[in-house]
């Protein structure tokens, strides 16, 4: 079966098991327009007001210790300017993702563990893009970063079963391409999965490649730049910083890498207890 002829399948094989779950109004306005350089923080406020489960939680995690021993905030706009517009972003797409997908249904997929993945992903592409893909913005591979496995929850939660067999192999075995495994068992793997969802939701071009292409090698498109810093980020933090092995297009300064290493390293207990939040958020 040819690539092309594969991503039909998988496409079909949505559409009919259920139709594609539709990002909610609120997720899609603060994921895509907040976007920009110039982000009203009043009308990030006023769009999470609608949303009194989301506000809560902005809130209460901008109350959270890891945000430093600072007084208690109460407001929606002194709640965003502490935690940063990011992390906002990944709380609205954390809920609405564990609203959407219910991933229960597979044990071997562990939720705390995809969120420290794509967080940690998010924050070192921001910090390397501007040296490798300087015509986006620190924000666009932030994005890119956070969604560039988001095909995975899709699948987990339309092919339960199927999942977790190949995770279970996976798991079993790490050397193994988890991208293989679920390649073999559906004739399409998770950036399929990705680029279809991203793109009946209505995102970026660029966002929707970098979900479509992180996980191959080869894609020449118009985001080629983006989609290689991603894909090197996620492979040089499950290297643990080591860039030697990593078949890239990219030309890594090592003195760089060590500086920006150094820092993601700094915020490792951050990440990995945001990450905890964000697997707890649909309880």
């Amino acid at each position: 079966m040819s690539d092309k002829n594969a991503q039909k399948t998988l496409e079909t094989q949505l559409s009919s098991g259920q139709i594609l779950p539709a990002l909610p109004y609120v997720a899609h306005d603060i994921i895509v327009s907040t976007s920009s350089n110039d982000v009203d923080i009043s009308h990030v406020a006023e769009t999470l007001s609608r949303e009194p489960g989301l506000s809560a939680r902005v809130v209460a995690v901008a109350n959270y210790a890891f945000f430093t021993r600072r007084e208690t905030v109460y407001s929606l706009e002194s709640a965003i300017m502490r935690i940063g517009m990011n992390r906002v972003r990944v709380l609205a797409t954390s809920l609405i993702l564990n609203k959407l997908f219910n991933t229960k249904n597979c044990p071997e997929f562990h939720l705390q563990r995809y969120w420290l993945d794509a967080i940690s992903t998010a924050f070192a592409a921001a910090r390397l893009a501007p040296h490798y893909c300087p015509g986006y913005s620190t924000d666009a591979a932030y994005l890119g970063g956070m969604l560039h496995s988001i095909g995975l929850p899709l699948l987990v939660h339309t092919f339960p079963s199927i999942l977790n067999q190949a995770l279970a192999e996976h798991n079993q075995k790490p050397e193994t391409s988890l991208s293989h495994l679920i390649y073999q068992a559906l004739g399409s793997d998770y950036s399929d999965a990705g680029g279809i969802l991203l793109r009946e939701w209505g995102l970026p071009e660029p966002i929707i490649a970098v979900a479509a292409n992180s996980h191959s090698r080869g894609y020449a498109g118009p985001h080629a730049e983006l989609v290689a810093v991603v894909h090197f980020t996620h492979e040089w933090l499950k290297n643990g910083y080591d860039a030697s092995q990593i078949d890239t297009t990219l030309h890594p300064d090592q003195a760089l890498l060590q500086r920006i290493a150094k820092s993601c390293a700094a915020e490792e207990e951050s990440l990995a207890a945001f990450a905890e939040l964000l697997a707890q958020s649909d309880d």
